[in-house]
């Protein structure tokens, strides 16, 4: 996963990313963190992110506070944080550009599947504008925080984001799936 993670933010998006021996590893590494791995028909990883609880450190309020602009960092057993998300480029360019791969659905799903089991209402993440972008194509309920200005770290358009698990996002993600929005709205 570490050396996917090396391919993907050092490799292919040029990010000044800690890497040693072509594995990026960085601080919250080190903080117990949960992990989701996705493996692809060979079993090579194929996608990945990092969870960890607002209750410690993590991205967003330790290395890009300024993205919080001037709001409070989230700190709630039911807000955790997204961060590391990478997956592999579908292979056909034109698929990318339409859609979501199929490797990043399931990724989304299992996100979804994890903060149902956890008690998790709320993600936040920092994340490129393009992925944002992504993420409210799809129909996923993100807002960002502060006046909403994207800032530029490195060579990337950056925002703070917050993810809402609500029947919005159930609907996004299991959409052949029948959902008592009524409950699931209360919750």
């Amino acid at each position: 996963m570490f050396r996917f993670r090396h391919q993907v933010f050092h490799d292919r998006l040029g990010w000044e990313v800690n890497s040693v021996d072509g594995r990026e590893i960085d601080g919250f590494d080190e903080l117990n963190p949960v992990y989701m791995v996705a493996r692809n028909r060979v079993g090579a990883v194929a996608g990945c992110w990092r969870l960890l609880p607002t209750t410690g450190p993590y991205m967003l309020r330790n290395t890009f506070p300024e993205l919080l602009q001037d709001e409070p960092a989230p700190a709630a057993d039911d807000i955790w944080e997204l961060s590391r998300f990478a997956a592999e480029s579908p292979d056909d360019g034109d698929l990318a550009q339409a859609s979501v791969s199929p490797v990043t659905f399931v990724m989304f799903q299992a996100m979804v599947d994890y903060a149902l089991n956890n008690g998790i209402r709320q993600y936040v993440t920092v994340t490129s504008v393009a992925l944002e972008r992504l993420l409210r194509r799809m129909g996923m309920p993100v807002s960002r925080f502060g006046d909403g200005k994207a800032r530029r770290i490195g060579k990337v358009l950056t925002v703070a984001c917050r993810i809402e698990i609500n029947a919005q996002m159930l609907r996004v993600v299991y959409p052949d799936r029948i959902f008592d929005t009524k409950k699931d709205e209360a919750a």
